[in-house]
């Protein structure tokens, strides 16, 4: 981990997904899938050949809510993010953390790559990547929390991410700026798609131990 204009860099984040989690992205019921021995020795080597492809990088950094009211919050950096459930949900937030991950280019490559030759181990690279990136959010709250409880602070237990809710996606390019993504390999369309496509941005509220509970 390193630090650069106030935020906290990641090379390496050792995310590791929830199988049940990924599994039931691949459509497979707990209780009423059964899976024969073979098969799901062969499903866990493909999920293992997923993991290996992933290069789950992240970043973070922490911003005071400098202005805010029932519409949006306004942050010391001047970004602005507008949304009646954002500013609801960080209503007892002095702080913001903004953090994205990724898994990187090889394993979204390979997903392209294996959709016309194996359509099945496509979609295992496509759940494994997308809940390696998800895993790697979570890896960084409890880093972020484990490093805050000392000052009596917690994360909302609630993340939000542009394109949910009332929180357009163009927020993405301002998170995309402040966090210096370009940093882990990763780009933006103009229509505010991050690229890689298994890339992932999330807002969550620094808040007191208590609050809420």
């Amino acid at each position: 981990m390193e630090k650069h204009t106030g935020l906290k860099f990641f090379e390496h984040i050792p995310a590791v997904p929830d199988n049940g989690m990924i599994l039931t992205r691949l459509g497979y019921r707990k209780t009423t899938t059964i899976l024969d021995d073979n098969y799901k020795k062969k499903l866990a080597e493909n999920i293992n050949k997923g993991l290996m492809l992933c290069n789950t990088k992240g970043v973070f950094g922490t911003f005071k809510i400098t202005k805010r009211d029932e519409e949006f919050v306004e942050l010391e950096n001047g970004v602005i993010l507008k949304s009646k459930s954002l500013s609801k949900l960080l209503s007892g937030s002095m702080d913001v953390v903004l953090m994205a991950a990724t898994v990187g280019k090889e394993i979204v490559d390979r997903i392209v790559d294996e959709i016309n030759k194996d359509g099945a181990f496509a979609v295992i690279l496509d759940a494994v990547a997308s809940e390696t990136a998800d895993a790697a959010l979570d890896w960084m709250v409890d880093f972020i929390n484990r490093m805050i409880r000392r000052e009596g602070k917690k994360l909302t237990k609630m993340r939000y991410s542009p394109g949910y809710g009332d929180l357009p996606l163009s927020n993405q390019k301002l998170i995309f700026d402040t966090l210096n993504l370009e940093r882990l390999g990763i780009s933006i369309t103009e229509r505010f798609m991050l690229v890689p496509e298994k890339s992932v941005i999330a807002i969550a509220g620094v808040e007191g131990v208590g609050w809420n509970e």
